[in-house]
């Protein structure tokens, strides 16, 4: 089995690539062929990826460097909490991705944007 720093790796550089780059090759690369999608707005399998990818760029979601604020481990599991700019606003993502075999298996997430009139001043992060 992979050490922490190994699937932390696998999991920010998959992320960048795909989500950041708007790298659609990187998702044949980094992601396993039976990859299991969580979030329910997402088709299932690699294919639902390779679309939502698709859609960022023809919204013209800008490649960004993903601002990864945490990333942990636990067992063959990866969360990232992290910023992301979408449509001129600042969003919060935390992905969680199993990892098997050095590739991205499954996934679960939860994101939300930075609200116009925050409640508190402390931040998404």
């Amino acid at each position: 089995m992979s050490n922490h720093q190994e699937l932390k790796n696998i999991a920010t550089r998959a992320y960048q690539r795909i989500f950041g780059d708007l790298d659609i090759t990187g998702v044949d690369e980094y992601m396993a062929d039976d990859f299991l999608q969580h979030n329910p707005t997402i088709a299932d399998g690699r294919e639902g990826v390779k679309k939502l990818v698709e859609m960022l760029i023809s919204q013209g979601i800008p490649k960004q460097k993903i601002d990864f604020k945490h990333v942990m481990v636990e067992n063959d599991t990866v969360v990232l909490h992290s910023k992301y700019e979408m449509a001129g606003k600042e969003w919060r993502f935390i992905d969680i991705y199993r990892i098997s075999d050095g590739k991205l298996a499954e996934h679960w997430d939860a994101m939300m944007p930075m609200p116009e009139q925050p409640a508190n001043n402390n931040g998404m992060f």
